[in-house]
């Protein structure tokens, strides 16, 4: 009798042992981030607007979407390609990139590797982050960036421009190379 009370005492200890830890496992996750659902998706399309008017289409190959801490936020790991409109619906510019992520609740879009920009103007950047501000309608960045225009090649780090890529300013130029017309 005395060791069957010496087994359920111990029982009991190690049960509220256990029941302890998992009370501060749960207690963690509670203060962790929580993820509250998650979405998947293949070639995906999201439409921008603003005031009515469309601002961007951006297409992605896998679209992995979350809302996390309150926020939406949408990965694209295996390519993003983004066309922008002016108010006319004509497209000024076009993007691409091997990924990108998407904070809807801040309006903010950043793709990285291999991003390429290209306006009507025939003006090509290459950089390797490229942060998209809905909000402000700016693009920026602090990484190396070259662009290359009709007449010449111009590199440095960091830029800030208009969404559509219609003006641009390097915040640090490095050099500009002239391009010789019969190199075209």
């Amino acid at each position: 009798m005395k060791n069957a009370i010496y087994l359920i005492a111990s029982i009991i200890t190690i049960s509220a042992c256990n029941n302890q830890y998992a009370k501060k496992n749960v207690a963690d996750m509670l203060q962790a981030d929580t993820i509250l659902y998650s979405q998947q998706g293949k070639n995906v399309t999201i439409k921008y607007t603003d005031s009515g008017f469309l601002k961007a289409i951006v297409f992605a190959k896998v679209l992995n979407g979350i809302k996390k801490d309150g926020n939406e936020i949408i990965k694209m790991p295996e390519g993003v390609k983004a066309d922008f409109y002016n108010k006319e619906g004509i497209i000024e510019s076009y993007l691409t990139a091997n990924k990108g992520i998407s904070y809807q609740a801040q309006k903010i879009t950043e793709v990285s590797e291999n991003v390429i920009v290209r306006n009507n103007k025939g003006e090509k950047l290459n950089t390797e982050l490229l942060t998209w501000d809905q909000n402000k309608q700016l693009i920026y960045t602090d990484k190396f960036v070259k662009i290359t225009t009709e007449k010449e090649i111009i590199t440095g780090d960091g830029l800030i421009g208009k969404q559509d890529f219609s003006e641009w300013t390097i915040k640090k130029p490095r050099g500009i190379i002239q391009i010789a017309k019969d190199s075209i």
